[in-house]
């Protein structure tokens, strides 16, 4: 879908139409808000804890459970 995508884009100005709609999980206003609830979290946690707070923790916290998941897919692709 990228090569078409891009290829039409050297040709033409892309519009939003021309865009995939992507899951409403996973959009920009859902991640966003993911990651400031986390990162509240974080911060909360780093004062208990007498500690600056950790962007990287809040960012593990939103992204790494769908990172390792799809590592281990992609893994299982090399492998095979």
């Amino acid at each position: 879908w990228l090569r078409p995508l891009l290829s039409y884009g050297l040709e033409h100005d892309l519009q939003i139409r021309d865009l995939h709609n992507v899951k409403p999980i996973d959009s920009s206003e859902a991640l966003g808000d993911n990651l400031e609830e986390k990162w509240n979290q974080e911060i909360n946690e780093a004062k208990e804890e007498s500690r600056d707070p950790s962007l990287l923790n809040a960012m593990a916290k939103v992204f790494l459970a769908k990172l390792i998941y799809f590592g281990a897919w992609l893994l299982l692709c090399v492998l095979l």
